[in-house]
């Protein structure tokens, strides 16, 4: 029922450029047994109380949740507290469907935009940006024209107007 892989914590696996690799150094996700799940307190938990995830569980907030940091090979901005509220808001199917959305254009963007040097930087904003967000870059990146290296500068350059950086 969820293809996708994701971390109990909130971490969107399948945007995670540790996940979207090939070879021996992928990780399949925290839901699929990735390789972070094992020492993951939160996983652990979530696992032997059966639920999805830990903004379901009747604890939550506990402490394991509050100590959560970010990875130190991926910036998300600790996106974990916008999933758990999406989740306890409208509940983890909505919170899922949208996932899948930004995955699909995540592949998009990866695909026309990724001059080999940009998949973390799309991981990145993929996971850190509201999906309303992601749709009007995608939209507005359209209509780039030019060369797989010009249509990386001209994204990345498209996304700092749009997120006024």
């Amino acid at each position: 029922m969820y293809d996708l892989p994701y971390g109990y914590c909130g971490i969107m696996c399948a945007l995670c450029n540790r996940h979207i690799v090939n070879g021996s150094s992928a990780c399949s996700g925290c839901s699929q047994n990735g390789y972070y799940s094992e020492p993951c307190k939160i996983a652990k938990c979530c696992k032997e109380k059966e639920i999805l995830h830990c903004a379901l569980c009747k604890e939550f907030p506990c402490e394991k949740v509050k100590k959560i940091g970010d990875f130190s090979d991926l910036n998300t901005n600790e996106h974990y507290a916008k999933v758990c509220s999406c989740i306890l808001e409208n509940g983890f199917d909505v919170w899922y469907q949208e996932y899948e959305e930004r995955k699909i254009l995540l592949m998009i963007a990866l695909e026309k935009y990724n001059n080999g040097r940009m998949k973390r930087y799309l991981c990145e904003l993929f996971m850190r940006e509201d999906l309303v967000v992601l749709q009007e870059i995608m939209d507005a990146a359209n209509n780039l024209i030019g060369t797989p290296k010009e249509l990386s500068i001209q994204f990345k350059s498209l996304v700092d107007q749009i997120l006024k950086l």
